[in-house]
């Protein structure tokens, strides 16, 4: 037998704790003497504290480990499987809030690096698909169908970025159903549905460059407002 004071010692909590457990029913000390009063506990009993130290830690009330460990091992293991779900729950929430927090620290120190150039756009000759997409994120499956076309045609793609575009030609954000082109610069002939068309010349225009993937696009999109915002003699119109 141990003293309540030993008990408290090896299982690792405060003699206070073992008191309350004893007064709601959780952890009875196996013995206490009619004379002393000292308490005593067993050592199985330590098996039984370490299973309220873990519960506990597992964010079960006191209540509910209270049930558990007077359940038969199904229940409670059915019980701890349960938690488990839960926390793999809470681990990907947080996972998910961790990506957010290195999404917008690299938000932050891509921004500088968007630079808004001016230069003049000459008249330029392009080959190009237009259709209604799904949503924005579909512009990479219309780019795939694309290349597939210019190469069945056998039509030389630049691998200049400056010589590959999109033209959006809606006048506001879609979710849905969204009217794009793509296209690039060259001097080809192409066949349906391609089309051969040539861009309108410009004396001034404002020319941002993304390098990276399309998850970038947002940011960019904010950061060339906020140049716009600041330079209010341009504004946005529709290519043709």
């Amino acid at each position: 037998m141990l003293k309540i004071g030993e008990f408290s010692q090896l299982g690792q909590v405060s003699i206070r704790t073992l008191r309350h457990y004893d007064e709601i029913d959780l952890l009875h000390p196996q013995l206490i003497d009619e004379e002393s009063g000292y308490r005593y506990y067993s050592v199985k009993q330590l098996e039984i504290l370490a299973q309220i130290v873990l519960l506990k830690d597992l964010k079960f009330s006191l209540k509910e480990i209270k049930s558990l460990i007077q359940e038969d091992k199904k229940i409670f293991t059915a019980a701890l499987l349960k938690k488990d779900r839960e926390i793999e729950k809470e681990i990907q929430r947080d996972r998910f809030r961790q990506q957010q927090i290195h999404q917008m620290i690299q938000r932050m120190e891509q921004k500088e690096k968007y630079q808004v150039t001016i230069k003049k756009l000459p008249a330029t000759r392009v080959i190009s698909l237009r259709k209604k997409i799904k949503s924005f994120y579909h512009e990479g499956l219309l780019w795939e169908e694309f290349m597939d076309l210019l190469k069945k045609q056998e039509i030389f793609v630049p691998s200049e970025p400056e010589k590959s575009l999109t033209i959006f030609h809606d006048e506001e954000y879609l979710e849905e159903d969204v009217d794009i082109e793509v296209a690039i610069i060259s001097d080809e002939e192409g066949c349906n549905p391609l089309e051969v068309r040539e861009l309108s010349e410009y004396n001034q225009a404002a020319i941002m460059f993304v390098k990276g993937n399309y998850h970038q696009l947002p940011e960019a999109y904010r950061s060339f407002a906020e140049w716009l915002d600041k330079h209010p003699e341009f504004e946005m119109i529709k290519t043709t």
